[in-house]
């Protein structure tokens, strides 16, 4: 109200005054942002047009025809970009290289077409365009960077003429003046006219639709030539809100938006194709790539919906073999999931960083940082790519190509050739965690690998209760009977990301491992060599043995280049963490499975382990499922430490399959877990004190454990594979630490001790473990026997060197081998005597069964005798320790035994041993422990004791020896013809002693002469029989002293 008043109260030659103030200053407001010299005010920083041409645009302005206004300014000064005038691109003039010329030619004054009829005129050539080159110049100096293409310098003024007349409004608006409010009014009218004109002429520019005005040498560059948006892109000179208003606009005709952003990521591509295999991580274009694709339009993201309708977004594949590869190199998104470190897809950065083979850890860091910021850029794209409704669904089938097409890359000699790279892979693994990260675990389908939409295929995988023929059944079945819904967007996402732990994370850590072998193989070969050289130096062999040895360095020095990249993208704590933690949700879920429960929340145990009975859909899940992750934490346990990422639930969930070994068909699978349980001892690492205390103070732990470990002790004596007989050992070498750490626990120790007195599992678990130690002592004194012998003649150089060079050579890859084994079996080894020593201290009962004893004292006395008997000089080896044999230790654990078990029974025991059992000899073993000091004279005079009482049994078995010789034959047992104390009566008929049999039984269920089928509830006492034998005994011995 105030600002009319003041409005009338002027007189009409102030209101003009005022009036033509306003235009004056609005025309200077459009000049300033058309960035052009008017005809009062002149700025070298501005561009000069022609008077006429400027004349014209005045008129246009002053009759508010301000779209004709800008048509006679952006066509004229876009015409000199094309012409060269405004850019001197020979480098001449005052400027410099890449300098702004000193003259360029003036418009000619003829009308301009607004921009909805300029593009035919353009297209068409017509003759408003043509260039008068007769009219005279002018000078102009506008403050401009030089550009490699004027296309780009004109698309550039565009842009900026965008961004001015935003902020000429911003700035206007804010005024309160009275005399600005008509700007205030006007200006956002004239600045929106101006918007949109820029960006009309923009997209023509693009289309390249001003091509008539250039001079053109080679019309083939034209081709060539990188689209001027993302040139400018590259410098940061696009705003956001040009390019969301840019697509927009060019939305409105969808062929102008397709044509102008295809050549975006046409360009793109190409350059990410480029940049893939680099001195540097370089991720330019993929930054440029998420800017684009996070650009929304009315709700939807249009260049998400160009992507997957690009060509090559998920290209026609040709023969199944070349699939994985083709997908991983040509489809549009597979040059971005290229970046990679890794020596094979990017050979310059491993030849530039590690010239010395060797990589400073801060600066693997921050590789491992940068690389980790290339991923988040990604997941950045693919989500973006997902939540676009257009373009989700086409996404989602490229993720599970991609899937598909490499299942093979966990095959463990699968052919690397037409397969996805482990860069590759690891980033696409890393989207899909990222993705993952937040999914609400009771939200997923726990049915959906056996969806029939689902987007992965598990028909061919071994399961982990089911043959192939079960679980064929059950599907067809389940999918004829259940109400399947269809899966939701988080489901398809979550298995997805599991199945690309499977083919990405595994088969790398498989892939790195196998570099280590190969590594150390090569260099064990080169120090071979070098320590024969004296050999082969002055022989024949001489220019061959330093071709292979030069041979091997020299691929040893590749390898260490491929091991230290490998250390950056795959040993990545951040990556290993962040798995870790992927594989923490997945134990949760297979968990719910086991009981058959839906998801909700952190999982707790409602059943104990050994009354699980797995539901269906766990039965049918794959065995990997269970088998990567405990492949991934044994790896992660020895080349990175990742306990602060191993949550409640993966403890759970190891504790509940080893506790539970009747879960899984496969034992081997047990085993692996029960590995994972024995790396995690501090005595093993010693950075996992913390999760090793977890564990065992788990409730499972503390309850299940013990027994458990006992029973599949025993159950894995027969797996049924070719190697079972040496696989046993090594899974019993891990239980038996085990129980060595279980033993320093008060709870666990109580619960071993209450193990060995239910039942019959602990004499089991005591005969397998007997037999081990049994086989494995016998073996490691063989082979330091042979030891012996081929040092004690490498020794003797006269007889050494008549053996001549092959023979030597065959020797000393004897000793090698006999060393390794000998080492291998004296670890297994000292693990079971380790075992035998601390359980006898408190278990008594169970080692003096009638089925044990005898075979325990036997094992004693032989190995006694053969460290203190007169042969053993024999197993003196040079450098002991090398091999891990300590004779002292082993003896004095041995007397311990002894010692520990002392009692009639035992003496007898030891006596019946007609074999080793000698009193002289253990009177000479007594003597050298005490010498040595490696028992206290209390404990050896203990030991003398036993011997004594032993050995008057001894005396007196060798005259009932005598007279059960007489015995008739069916009062003897068939299988040992010894004289029966307490026969029994097969299912066969035969009879035999219960102790034999029983012994038999602990080895193998079967019948020894038919082998039926046989357990011990199923034989019958011969109380007949038996009084008949203890009747003849009575009969003979009064016979005798009659």
């Amino acid at each position: 109200m105030d600002q009319e008043d003041d409005s009338s109260s002027k007189s009409p030659e102030d209101r003009a005054r005022d009036e033509a103030a306003t235009r004056e200053e609005l025309q200077q407001i459009v000049f300033r942002i058309m960035n052009i010299n008017s005809q009062i005010r002149y700025s070298e920083a501005r561009f000069s047009v022609d008077p006429a041409v400027l004349e014209s645009a005045l008129e246009a302005l002053e009759g508010r025809r301000y779209r004709e206004f800008c048509a006679e300014i952006i066509t004229e000064v876009v015409k000199e970009f094309y012409e060269g005038r405004l850019i001197d691109s020979s480098g001449g003039g005052g400027g410099g290289s890449g300098g702004l010329s000193d003259s360029w030619s003036s418009i000619p004054s003829k009308k301009v077409k607004p921009i909805e009829e300029i593009e035919e005129v353009l297209e068409g050539g017509s003759t408003a365009m043509e260039i008068d080159d007769t009219t005279p110049l002018c000078s102009s100096k506008p403050s401009m960077k030089a550009f490699s293409s004027n296309r780009v310098a004109a698309l550039d003024y565009l842009i900026n003429c965008y961004c001015r007349a935003n902020d000429e409004v911003y700035s206007y608006t804010k005024i309160k003046k009275s005399k600005k409010m008509y700007l205030v009014e006007i200006l956002p009218d004239v600045a929106a006219v101006i918007r949109q004109q820029a960006l009309k002429y923009a997209i023509l520019l693009t289309k390249n639709r001003f091509q008539n005005f250039a001079q053109i040498d080679d019309p083939a560059k034209l081709i060539l030539e990188k689209s001027p948006l993302l040139t400018l892109m590259y410098e940061n000179k696009v705003p956001s809100d040009f390019l969301a208003s840019l697509m927009a606009e060019a939305r409105k005709q969808e062929s102008d938006f397709d044509e102008i952003f295809t050549i975006v990521l046409d360009d793109l591509y190409v350059d990410m194709q480029n940049a893939i295999c680099n001195e540097n991580i370089i991720g330019d274009p993929l930054n440029r790539l998420k800017e684009l694709v996070e650009i929304k339009v009315e709700n939807t993201n249009p260049i998400c919906k160009l992507i997957v309708k690009h060509v090559v977004f998920l290209p026609r594949l040709t023969l199944d073999k070349y699939a994985a590869r083709e997908i991983s190199k040509v489809s549009f998104l597979a040059p971005f999931l290229s970046l990679s470190v890794l020596l094979d897809e990017n050979p310059k950065f491993a030849t530039h960083h590690f010239l010395d083979n060797a990589c400073d850890r801060t600066l693997s860091a921050s590789f491992q940082t940068l690389l980790g910021n290339t991923r988040k850029v990604l997941h950045q794209i693919f989500l973006s790519l997902l939540t676009n409704l257009d373009s989700r669904q086409e996404v989602l089938k490229y993720v599970s190509e991609i899937l598909r097409t490499n299942h093979k890359r966990i095959q463990y000699n699968a052919d690397d050739r037409f397969l996805a790279k482990d860069g590759f892979m690891l980033n696409f693994m890393s989207i899909l965690q990222l993705l993952s990260l937040k999914i609400n675990m009771s939200r997923i389908d726990p049915f959906y690998p056996h969806h029939p939409e689902a987007l992965i295929d598990i028909e061919d995988e071994t399961k982990l209760k089911c043959s192939s023929q079960e679980y064929t059944d059950w599907l067809e079945t389940t999918r004829a009977n259940r109400k399947w819904e269809t899966p939701k967007f988080v489901t398809h996402c979550w298995f997805l990301t599991l199945h690309a732990h499977h083919l990405g994370i595994i088969p790398a850590i498989q892939r790195y491992n196998k570099l280590l072998r190969a590594t150390k193989e090569l260099q064990r070969m080169v120090d071979e060599l070098n320590n024969s050289k004296a050999q082969w130096e002055n022989t024949p062999l001489a220019r061959r043995n330093k071709q292979v040895r030069d041979r091997c360095v020299n691929q040893i020095s590749k390898l260490s280049k491929a091991k230290l990249s490998c250390d950056i993208a795959i040993v990545d704590p951040n990556v290993l963490g962040a798995c870790t933690q992927f594989y923490s949700s997945v134990c949760e879920y297979m968990l719910y499975q086991i009981e058959n429960r839906p998801i909700e929340g952190l999982f707790v145990n409602k059943h104990p382990p050994m009354s699980l009975v797995p539901s269906e859909n766990f039965c049918a899940l794959p065995e990997w499922y269970i088998e990567d992750i405990a492949d991934f934490i044994l790896f992660c346990m020895q080349h990175s430490s990742i306990t602060d990422y191993v949550d409640n639930s993966i403890i759970t969930w190891i504790l509940t399959l080893v506790c539970a070994p009747h879960l899984i068909k496969n034992p081997y699978i047990t085993a692996k877990l029960i590995e994972v349980l024995f790396v995690t001892s501090p005595t093993i690492q010693t950075s996992s004190q913390r999760l090793y205390l977890q564990i065992i103070n788990h409730e499972l732990a503390q309850t299940a454990l013990v027994s458990a470990l006992m029973k599949f002790y025993t159950d894995i004596e027969t797996t049924g594979q070719s190697t079972e007989f040496y696989d046993k050992f090594t899974i019993r070498y891990h239980i038996s630490h085990l129980f060595k750490g279980l033993w320093d626990s008060v709870v666990h120790r109580q619960a071993i001790v209450n193990e060995s007195k239910i039942g019959k599992q602990f004499v089991k678990f005591v005969n397998f473990f007997l037999n081990d130690t049994t086989y494995l002592l016998d073996e490691c004194l063989e082979y330091l026997k042979r030891i012996h012998e081929t040092q004690v003649l490498m020794m003797d150089d006269a007889a050494w060197g008549e053996l001549g060079t092959e023979a030597q050579s065959s020797r000393q890859r004897q000793l090698v081998q006999d060393e390794r084994q000998c080492r291998s079996y004296l670890t297994l080894a000292r693990e079971t005597v380790d075992m035998f020593h601390y359980l006898t201290i408190d278990i008594k009962e169970p080692f003096l069964r009638p089925e044990l004893i005898d075979r325990l004292s036997s094992m004693l006395n032989y190995n006694l005798q053969q460290l203190c008997g007169p042969k053993c000089n024999d197993l003196r080896v040079r450098n002991p320790m090398k091999y891990g044999w300590e004779p002292r230790r082993l003896l004095g654990q041995l007397i311990d035994i002894y010692l520990h078990l002392s009692c009639d029974e035992f003496a007898a025991a030891l006596a019946a041993d007609e074999r080793s059992f000698e009193k002289n000899l253990f009177e000479d073993a007594a003597n050298r422990v005490e010498r040595i000091g490696i028992r206290t004279p209390m404990e050896v005079e203990e030991f003398r004791k036993l011997i004594h009482q032993a050995s008057e049994i001894f005396i007196q078995n060798q005259q009932n020896a005598d007279e059960f010789a007489e015995a008739p034959d069916d009062f003897k047992d068939p299988l040992m013809d010894t004289l029966m104390i307490d026969p029994v009566i097969l299912p066969s008929g035969t009879v035999m002693d219960r102790s034999i049999i029983t012994r038999h039984l602990l080895n193998s269920s079967t019948d020894p002469f038919n082998r039926q089928p046989l357990t011990e509830d199923m034989l019958k006492p011969d109380t007949e029989l038996k009084h008949r034998i203890e009747q003849w005994i009575k009969d003979y011995r009064a016979k005798k002293k009659q």
